[in-house]
């Protein structure tokens, strides 16, 4: 295996290190919180209520 094999796997490590601390960054800022708790409420929401409201126009 060549260096410069090497050194590119090196970079592409550094690259995907970085873009997984930016997207947790992104994640955990405070106006994404809102969003973040409206969907984790999701699932938990009454069925029926949810099929109502889409019956009605």
């Amino acid at each position: 295996m060549s260096p410069l094999w090497g050194h590119m796997v090196g970079v592409f490590i550094v690259v995907l290190m970085a873009a997984f601390i930016g997207i947790w960054v992104w994640a955990w800022l405070p106006q994404h919180r809102r969003a973040f708790n409206e969907l984790a409420r999701l699932p938990m929401e009454d069925d029926a209520a949810v099929a109502t409201a889409e019956e009605q126009p």
